[in-house]
């Protein structure tokens, strides 16, 4: 007989996209195979849930699959609101009065604004060894720096070297400014809306999400592959989607409150 220590959430929806019941999800949910994934419908709106045998879940591959999987399941029948991974209520009775019901107005807002919308992620990356060779043509001042150094023992040039490392950063954190911006300027007006999210490596030129209405994602798809055949040999691209819209709703819950 299985433990049951609370209800797990992934998301929340329209009751109506679920027809007001309990559809069959053939993704089993977070835990193992007895998870049975399921509805929770509270007035107009919905959790999908399973039983959870733990309160808390390590961030391991087989926990953030099991939960991506069960909202890519929802996602194909309905607009969701993802809530964050690990999210345990202490029962049923908890989903409804806590988040169904108590943020039912900040719920609603958010299913408006991501109505018939899904998330694309790009992320776009210069090709190393193409910059380089770029900003040395491009530039007088570096490329007279790495041809006067080239030369020298290292401890003769190095002020040299000093100020060819800084002025080599400049240029690039200038060159991928003007990049990500042409970039954007290609997909924004397809998108209902961007989300910019941190540069995490050197090389990196854009870290993007766009909130994009399904009956475009299409047209997206298209502007997305011109762009990367015409930088081919200058920059790297991974496209992922479409994904539930992580960056642009909150649907987080503290059950304390």
């Amino acid at each position: 007989m299985n433990v049951v220590a609370g209800t797990y959430v992934y998301c929340v929806s329209s009751a109506q996209s679920f027809g007001q019941g309990s559809p069959t999800f053939t993704t089993p949910g977070i835990g193992g195979h007895g998870a049975v994934v399921r509805i929770i419908a509270e007035g107009d709106l919905a959790a999908v849930v399973s039983d959870s045998a733990a309160v808390h879940y390590d961030v391991s591959r087989e926990n953030l699959l099991a939960h991506q999987r069960v909202l890519e399941e929802a996602m194909a029948q309905s607009d969701i609101l993802p809530v964050a991974f690990g999210t345990v209520a202490a029962n049923d009775d908890e989903v409804r009065e806590a988040l169904l019901r108590r943020e039912a107005d900040h719920l609603h807002a958010n299913l408006d604004y991501i109505r018939g919308c899904v998330e694309l992620a790009l992320r776009a990356l210069w090709q190393p060894e193409r910059l380089f060779e770029e900003i040395v043509a491009e530039d007088d001042e570096i490329r007279a720096l790495r041809d006067g150094i080239a030369s020298y023992p290292e401890a003769a040039t190095e002020f040299d070297r000093i100020r060819l490392g800084e002025l080599t950063e400049w240029v690039i954190n200038a060159k991928s400014d003007v990049e990500a911006e042409a970039i954007l300027g290609e997909l924004q007006p397809i998108a209902v809306d961007t989300v910019l999210n941190p540069i995490v490596t050197e090389m990196m030129i854009l870290n993007a999400a766009f909130l994009v209405e399904r009956t475009r994602v299409p047209e997206f798809d298209v502007a997305v592959q011109e762009i990367g055949a015409s930088h081919a040999e200058r920059l790297s691209f991974q496209y992922v989607g479409p994904l539930p819209p992580f960056n642009f709703v909150d649907a987080s819950v503290n059950w304390e409150d």
